[in-house]
């Protein structure tokens, strides 16, 4: 008799299989990548593994004056300094109160020039996502207020959530060019 990790591996390897001969009958090789999902606000969110450096407990940071509200301070990350920015402030216009909540997490990104962190609610987890598997599509009206920060969303599970470009939205703050939302002010 099987043991129950040999009958999940092979288990694995049946539904593999059978995603790999419906992909070739299809469109050809199927592409995946990893997502991280997190929590902002009440919303779950999409972000490209391949964009976020490192997931980082939150710290002692300290407090910058004369910064604009989405900013919660700067911190230190590998020797350099992180700017770490309120993510829910910054995209939904709304304090996430304490810096140090237990789900929190720090989504350190790195700009051309300078490290970025994003405060997120919670860390949901890690998805791998197959192009056989996940519907992308454009952004939905529903999801209009990411509409700054993202330009398509991911069906997974039947839940639709943005993806966000976080590299993109540092590049654009290194260069002072911020996202047009009502939500932030300067």
């Amino acid at each position: 008799m099987a043991s129950p990790y040999e009958l999940l591996v092979g288990l694995a390897l049946l539904r593999e299989k059978k995603r790999q001969l419906e992909a070739e009958q299809q469109q050809g090789p199927i592409q995946a990548w990893s997502a991280l999902v997190v929590k902002i606000g009440p919303w779950r969110c999409v972000l490209r593994q391949d964009e976020v450096d490192e997931v980082i407990a939150p710290g002692k940071l300290t407090k910058v004056l004369g910064t604009p509200n989405w900013i919660l301070g700067i911190g230190y990350f590998r020797n350099q300094l992180l700017n770490v920015l309120d993510g829910r402030m910054l995209f939904l216009g709304r304090s996430s109160g304490s810096v140090n909540q237990l789900s929190a997490r720090i989504l350190v990104v790195q700009g051309q020039e300078e490290w970025f962190g994003i405060k997120v609610d919670e860390l949901i987890g890690i998805r791998h996502i197959w192009s056989d598997s996940a519907e992308i599509k454009a952004l939905t009206e529903n999801l209009s207020i990411w509409r700054s920060f993202a330009s398509q969303c991911i069906v997974m599970n039947g839940e639709v959530m943005p993806i966000l470009q976080a590299r993109t939205l540092m590049c654009g703050l290194e260069l002072q060019r911020l996202p047009e939302l009502s939500a932030i002010t300067v």
